[in-house]
């Protein structure tokens, strides 16, 4: 009976216009949380999330380079006006980021619906079904830069400016990757936004990302790391016998995975998954047992039957495919994989300090640039140098200002983000905060009353800084 109530209800939410939302990302797990959250009858009828959108599409240059270059392609983009009271109204302009674009975060109509404003949302560049070419060959992945998706971005504002009359104030918002794209976007473009929210934005591009792992690790505390290292230990001593790894792999329904090591990736994510969701002491207890692997691989499987992952979700074995329509409506994987080899790294290495690590010493460096090479042909190490020159050491001058910044202290990719706990937060012209208990993206979510009280002073903080900066 309640799976035909809910059946019954995403009709009439498709037929009414409403979208269900999520937040953007900067790896593939909080896009199936997300989705997964989204299947809660509550979640669903939430009357902050029950936005009534249009979807349009705009004319966008594949190549904002080259002005003798007229090609284009079709762009989503999405509109809600219900909480507008003129033309003077300001907007709050959402980024989607490296998946299919769904609307907007919970929060967004929350935010709205305090400053009656409109709402925007952007599908990214190479993402969803806003695709440039037909095939993701590594020659079409060429103009999949930041620097365009920003661009993309300012083209469509200033047309919806025009056409659509929205001449009130803009505030720029993102989650995750684009959250870090928020921050880049009212710092690229002061003239076209007074305030930018970058939620859990990992600003800075790092090659090595070993933090994530040490951060991890410590989440998960001693004894629940001691039988970490055991299943990492037995899965390791299994590369060497294919008759034992294959009934690994088995136990974990990984048997697509195409490399052993893409299979030590799973492992990985999988107590990362854990740590950084919420599922810290479930997974743990799981785990703490003579034999901790089955406990491990069960863990494993409830995530996958209730998020809908595989093991191809989140691996560089799902990545092959040229097919766009074969990401379009989940996590871009093969994209991101392609921004992440040349522009942005984000590799979640192993931790050098091998007491403080909860993954493999095979998932390191070497293991990242064969995924490069594979999937692109690409021998180059990404570029982190010049991205962080181009995007985040203007984030650090005053003359950047009126950005927001939220991180959750659970949240390993606090690490490459500015918040005071990394001794960044040194521009006095943008703020943040670290919110306790928090996890990745946590403030952009539906707002509930069980949320902390630190969720919820971060949310009001917010608003206070978007009330000011539209007034002044």
């Amino acid at each position: 009976m309640v799976v035909m109530i809910l059946g019954a209800l995403m009709k009439l939410l498709a037929l009414l216009g409403i979208l269900i939302v999520v937040s953007a990302r900067a790896d593939y797990k909080d896009f199936y949380f997300q989705r997964a959250k989204s299947k809660s009858i509550d979640y669903q009828w939430s009357q902050e999330i029950q936005l009534r959108l249009e979807t349009h599409e705009f004319e966008q240059r594949v190549n904002h380079s080259d002005t003798k270059d007229s090609r284009t392609f079709k762009q989503r983009y999405f509109i809600n006006t219900q909480f507008a009271e003129s033309s003077l109204s300001p907007t709050l302009f959402y980024l989607c980021g490296e998946s299919v674009c769904e609307g907007f975060s919970g929060v967004m109509a929350t935010y709205a619906k305090e400053l009656k404003a409109n709402l925007v949302a952007i599908e990214h560049r190479y993402y969803g079904k806003s695709h440039p070419f037909s095939q993701l060959t590594t020659e079409n992945l060429k103009y999949l830069t930041t620097e365009f998706a920003l661009i993309d971005a300012a083209s469509l504002q200033k047309h919806l400016m025009d056409s659509l009359g929205f001449k009130g104030k803009w505030i720029v918002f993102g989650g995750s990757y684009a959250g870090s794209l928020a921050a880049y976007y009212r710092q690229k473009f002061p003239d076209l936004t007074v305030g930018a929210l970058a939620s859990s934005g990992p600003v800075k591009a790092k090659a090595n990302f070993e933090e994530y792992d040490r951060h991890v690790a410590k989440v998960a505390g001693p004894d629940c790391l001691k039988n970490i290292k055991r299943v990492v230990k037995q899965v390791e001593d299994s590369l060497s016998n294919p008759v034992d790894l294959n009934l690994l792999k088995k136990k974990f329904s990984a048997e697509a995975l195409l490399t052993e090591l893409d299979f030590m990736y799973l492992i990985a994510d999988m107590a990362a998954l854990a740590v950084q969701y919420g599922y810290r002491d479930h997974f743990c207890e799981l785990i703490a047992s003579e034999n901790p692997i089955d406990g491990y691989a069960s863990f494993t499987q409830e995530i996958f039957q209730s998020w809908g992952l595989t093991a191809l979700s989140g691996s560089a074995s799902g990545a092959i495919s040229l097919n766009p329509a074969d990401y379009e409506k989940d996590f871009g994987m093969r994209q991101w994989l392609y921004q992440s080899c040349t522009e942005y790294g984000y590799w979640q290495n192993a931790y050098h300090d091998e007491s403080q690590s909860a993954r493999s010493k095979w998932i390191n460096q070497k293991y990242h640039d064969d995924v490069c090479r594979r999937l692109f042909g690409i021998e180059k190490p990404s570029n982190t140098e010049l991205t962080n020159r181009t995007f985040f050491l203007p984030l650090l001058s005053p003359t950047t200002t009126h950005i927001f910044f939220t991180n959750g202290a659970q949240d390993p990719w606090i690490n490459l983000s500015i918040a005071k706990e990394n001794g960044n937060l040194t521009n006095p012209n943008i703020s943040g905060v670290t919110i306790d208990g928090a996890a990745h993206c946590d403030d952009l979510r539906t707002p509930k009353d069980e949320d902390s009280s630190s969720l919820k002073s971060a949310r009001a903080q917010f608003i206070e800084f978007a009330k000011s900066w539209l007034k002044n």
